[in-house]
């Protein structure tokens, strides 16, 4: 089990010494969009049983990026103490500005219901300014700026899936995809409700990945060479980027 508090600490680590280190040198692929600065970050977008946890993991790791899953995500939005510590890790300006795009990014029947879409949009907004993170899920390709980061959504066929979810959470098949199916459509759903967005148009990203044709190696490969080329982010070498 994460410590989650553990790991935001560590990222608000990396993103004060980062700061410090733009003072001299601008960090590769980060840029300004308005009053605030962000990435750079991978935006993963993905079908369930498509393996866009262990390629987030696996990215990650080959850049020395935090990376930030569903479950994650999810615990820093709800937990306040959680969040606050990373809200609190930027200079007043940004929190504001920050507020300020949450404010925008909410649609008028949102406003007065459950805080939480409020707060994921700006633990979202938070990540992405810090830059040098991984974020799976939760529809960061609509709230963070596209071109300051890389957007892939991974797929595969519905009867591979079945079958890694069958084989992993020990399911008939018919279970399997009757959890996939829902899983998916509740995604798909939840971003066009809030976001406005059809998360599985291919043009909302800036790659589409089958993992029935590539394992998650080479999926990670072929994310970590597109960072390179779109962003010129540097790989991590000998435990230092």
């Amino acid at each position: 089990m994460i410590d989650v508090e553990d790991y935001v600490k560590k990222q608000i680590a990396v993103f004060q010494a980062n700061k410090l280190q733009e003072n001299r040198e601008q960090r590769l692929g980060r840029g300004k969009e308005g009053n605030l600065f962000y990435g750079p970050y991978l935006l993963i977008s993905r079908e369930k049983g498509a393996g866009g946890n262990t390629v987030a993991r696996l990215v990650g790791k080959r850049l020395g990026w935090q990376v930030f899953n569903n479950e994650i995500v999810d615990e820093i939005s709800k937990k306040a103490h959680i969040r606050r510590q990373l809200i609190e890790s930027l200079d007043e300006r940004d929190q504001a500005t920050i507020q300020d795009i949450v404010g925008q990014l909410l649609n008028p029947e949102e406003i007065g219901t459950p805080d939480y879409l409020a707060y994921l949009k700006q633990v979202v907004l938070t990540l992405g300014h810090q830059g040098d993170v991984v974020i799976v899920g939760h529809a960061a390709r609509f709230i963070l700026p596209a071109q300051f980061g890389l957007s892939v959504r991974m797929v595969a066929p519905i009867e591979v899936r079945t079958r890694r979810i069958a084989d992993k959470a020990r399911l008939s098949l018919k279970a399997a995809r009757v959890e996939i199916e829902r899983i998916d459509r509740e995604r798909v759903k939840s971003v066009r409700r809030h976001f406005g967005h059809d998360v599985t148009d291919p043009l909302s990203h800036d790659l589409i990945i089958n993992t029935a044709a590539l394992s998650v190696e080479a999926a990670a490969e072929v994310v970590v060479t597109a960072l390179q080329r779109k962003l010129g982010v540097r790989i991590k070498e000998s435990g230092r980027k």
